[in-house]
């Protein structure tokens, strides 16, 4: 998603809707997760504010029970973006328009590509635990069955395998 700093110059200090739609590639994936992008961006005093939201609809293995599911990112933002002069040199750890110098982002040009700023936003929202319904029962430690269309025959024991040889050299005292 790139946004053209000249029309949003023109109308400085007014903030401009854009929504889109950007397709990530990640790991090397060329048609990876689609993010329905929709931001407010506004040309302040050499810097570029947006503000918004995006959304990603995904389909991922619940941590549970092992089957597939469906499920949904959604993330705000509220990012500033520092214009530097064309003039200025650029550094050495520069890549592309877009580099973060501690906790400001920085551009040059006309142009405000921000195609890495949601990729790494993306990745950083990703869930440590996919879950397929919040009541999911998972799978019975014993046999394997999923616990959330029937029930196993499976003893239940609440001792913890770790603690078995403990448990034998008390039986032995």
């Amino acid at each position: 998603m790139k946004l053209h700093v000249p029309d949003l110059r023109k109308e400085e200090g007014k903030f401009i809707t854009y929504n889109s739609t950007l397709v990530l590639s990640i790991g090397g994936n060329e048609e990876g997760p689609a993010l329905k992008i929709n931001l407010q961006a506004a040309y302040v005093a050499k810097m570029i504010l947006i503000k918004g939201h995006w959304e990603a609809e995904m389909q991922g293995e619940c941590s549970r029970c092992l089957e597939k599911c469906n499920y949904q990112i959604k993330e705000s933002f509220y990012e500033e973006f520092k214009q530097l002069s064309l003039i200025s040199e650029p550094s050495e750890r520069d890549s592309g328009n877009v580099s973060e110098e501690g906790d400001l982002f920085v551009f040059r040009g006309d142009t405000l590509d921000l195609n890495e700023y949601f990729r790494q936003s993306f990745l950083m929202s990703q869930p440590l635990k996919i879950l397929c319904r919040s009541q999911c029962k998972g799978l019975c430690p014993v046999c394997g069955v999923n616990l959330n269309y029937r029930q196993c025959s499976c003893l239940e024991e609440n001792l913890d395998p770790r603690w078995e040889l403990l448990l034998k050299l008390k039986e032995k005292n």
